[in-house]
């Protein structure tokens, strides 16, 4: 059986592969279950190990995590041009039986590329597809007063509430490691707590870098980041939000050199009419030439962090200080 889970979150997407072992293969061991990352490991080679039979098993489960291959735009990666694309699809159209096959990316229901042939051929060979959608604002909020009241038996006030809900931004992680520092801290939390221990979201941090950057205000950037350096914030999550921005204005910056309206912009990028006129006034402080040199510096970054060529705190802070807008 084939599948493929994607949401943005690691723990839920982590907790419907621990399902379905839980149904497939109650006794696990290195035999019977085999972890890959599909980002650093060619699908030709995990694909080998799936066509491996189990040894003392009826069957097996591979699970293969970042395949970033089923993402719309497919991401840069240093191993995309080795990828045997007609191996996985020869396997999507004839897999063993012997072998279930889990595919898992992090992703939104927009980023995924629902009509690449990957994403078809799952469907069309009866694989299954779990979509982790978030939940809206109110059942994250009764999500986290029930916590609060039943596994911590901690009171919580009503502003306290909203404003935790908002700051962590329906991440279950995010949510149970500030519960659990909240209620070694106090078992009546209130407004100033939240305020004081737990950190805004990510990417609202992320949005204050971007927007500094383009402000050519630096020195401020740098400040946000290194406020999230005391918060253990990895830089090359820094670096993939901040590329997603980057890439965004420079969508619209070539829509709009093409004569796109507004509306234009809207269908074809698949964003919020709000965020539009945003972006197009950011327009005005950045050129062409430094949106393609940030996106190809980001790329760099990313590969050398990831390699271990540069220390990652350094050397994200040397781009934060050497960006130009023009």
């Amino acid at each position: 059986m084939i599948y493929l889970i994607y949401g943005e979150q690691n723990i839920r997407i982590k907790t419907r592969i621990k399902k379905i072992l839980k149904d497939v293969l109650p006794e696990q061991d290195e035999f019977n279950f085999v972890k890959f990352d599909g980002s650093e490991v060619l699908m030709q080679d995990w694909l080998d190990e799936v066509n491996y039979l189990p040894l003392g098993y009826d069957n097996k489960v591979v699970v293969v995590e970042n395949c970033y291959f089923l993402l719309k735009p497919k991401p840069r990666n240093k191993i995309d041009s080795e990828q045997d694309y007609e191996q996985l699809k020869r396997y999507l159209n004839d897999a063993n039986d012997f072998c279930d096959l889990i595919l898992t990316v992090a992703a939104t229901d927009k980023e995924i590329d629902k009509k690449g042939e990957i994403y078809s051929l799952i469907q069309q060979n009866n694989g299954n597809i779990f979509a982790i959608v978030n939940p809206s604002p109110e059942e994250w909020k009764s999500y986290t007063y029930r916590l609060c009241k039943e596994k911590l038996n901690v009171n919580i006030d009503q502003n306290a509430l909203s404003e935790l809900t908002v700051r962590t931004a329906c991440d279950v992680d995010l949510l149970l490691n500030c519960l659990d520092k909240l209620s070694l801290y106090t078992d009546h939390i209130t407004y100033d707590d939240v305020v004081l221990m737990v950190p805004r979201p990510l990417e609202e941090n992320t949005f204050l870098i971007f927007n500094h950057l383009i402000s050519g205000k630096n020195e401020l950037a740098i400040g946000v980041f290194r406020d999230l350096k005391v918060n253990n914030v990895e830089p090359i999550t820094l670096v993939s939000m901040l590329s997603k921005q980057f890439r965004l204005l420079n969508q619209v910056y070539y829509l709009v050199k093409c004569g796109a309206n507004d509306q234009d912009i809207v269908n074809e990028l698949n964003i919020k009419s709000t965020r539009v006129p945003i972006l197009k006034r950011n327009l005005v402080y950045v050129s062409e030439k430094s949106l393609h040199r940030t996106l190809d510096d980001l790329f760099k970054l990313d590969m050398q962090i990831k390699s271990g060529q540069v220390d990652r705190y350094y050397a994200f802070e040397l781009f934060l200080i050497n960006y130009k807008r023009k």
